[in-house]
């Protein structure tokens, strides 16, 4: 899963895919990309996370804006996930 559906998670999720990676899909909060794809896999909302995540499938937060990084952090904190093991900043 691919937080940021923007340049940066475009950049890393292409990287990943060429390594044989499964991305599930993109997390965003700009509601013109919510519902859209990106190479093939769905925009979620972030209340959307929970119901997708499973059994090895872990958030890369790829959001370079300011301030981005804490505020992901921290919602992800709030369900239960943690930066090491269920998800990692990556921008």
């Amino acid at each position: 899963m691919i937080w940021g559906a923007g340049q940066t998670g475009r950049r890393i999720s292409k990287h990943l895919l060429r390594g044989g990676a499964a991305v599930e899909a993109f997390v965003d909060i700009d509601p013109e990309k919510i519902g859209g794809t990106m190479r093939g896999k769905p925009i979620v909302e972030f209340d959307e996370l929970r119901g997708i995540m499973g059994p090895g499938v872990v958030v890369l937060a790829a959001v370079g804006s300011r301030g981005a990084r804490a505020l992901i952090r921290e919602q992800l904190n709030n369900i239960g996930l943690r930066e090491g093991s269920s998800f990692w900043c990556v921008a």
